[in-house]
This record gives structure tokens, C-alpha cells and sequence, in this order.
């Protein structure tokens, strides 16, 4: 039994059989990086099952979270962004590490450019659940 605290969580990246043909539905990976006060610490979840992702991602997707391909991200996380293109996406820098080094995630455009508009809009209404 495993149980991760949604209210902690800044990002989760989720590794499926599509991303890789060596995990099945009962094996999956998650990375989570979760806010821990001064700092954001990095965890990778073995063995997760399908449903376990699934839950996690319906109870982010409430809490506003946006989505990249299989990167989901609190936009409230976000300490600053940049776009590289708006085909490539850009950069968001989401807390730093214990030695100091900033924690970077790649996005797409499509996600930085909601991000950017639920941040200019006070992040007032959470994203609907796709």
C-alpha cells in the first residue's frame, strides 16, 4: 500500500508501457517532486499500478494542475518560466535542491501557454478534468 500526499506535490511525471515497453500496468514509474519547505525533493515511485496513476492524476487535475504529454505541474509551484519557441515549448523552474541548483522541467507551449493564463488569472477556477 502506498500512499502519497496530493497537497505536497508540485509535479509528477508518469512512466507508462507507451513511454516505456519494460513497465506493465502493474509496474509503472512515477517521478514526483514534492515541496518540502525550503526545498523541492525528487522521488521515484517503482511499481505503481495503472489505477494508482490514475487516481493521482484525477485528484491533480481538480487541484489545477496542468498537463504536458505525461508531466502534470502545479502551476502555484512555479517560481518562473521561459519560452524557447511555441512549437518547442520552454523551461520551468519549480524550487530549488539542497545544493542549490534550481529544479528544471521541459514543457510544451501548449501547457506553458495555460499556465501562464491561470497565473495571470489569480488561479481562480482549477482546469476542468479532460
Amino acid at each position: 500500500m502506498r500512499y502519497i500526499n496530493p497537497d505536497r506535490v508540485v509535479a509528477v511525471k508518469m512512466v507508462t508501457p507507451e513511454d516505456n515497453p519494460l513497465v506493465t500496468d502493474n509496474s509503472r514509474l512515477m517521478d514526483v517532486w514534492f515541496d518540502a519547505g525550503a526545498v523541492v525533493r525528487h522521488e521515484m515511485f517503482k511499481k505503481v499500478r495503472k489505477d494508482e496513476q490514475e487516481a493521482l492524476i484525477v485528484e491533480l487535475l481538480q487541484r489545477g494542475f496542468v498537463q504536458s504529454g505525461r508531466l502534470y505541474l502545479d502551476p502555484k509551484g512555479v517560481l518562473f518560466a521561459e519560452m524557447e519557441h511555441e512549437l518547442v515549448g520552454g523551461i520551468i523552474t519549480i524550487g530549488y535542491q539542497e545544493n542549490g541548483k534550481p529544479v528544471e522541467l521541459k514543457v510544451s507551449g501548449k501547457a506553458l501557454g495555460e499556465m501562464v493564463e491561470l497565473l495571470s488569472a489569480g488561479i481562480q477556477q482549477p482546469l476542468p478534468v479532460q
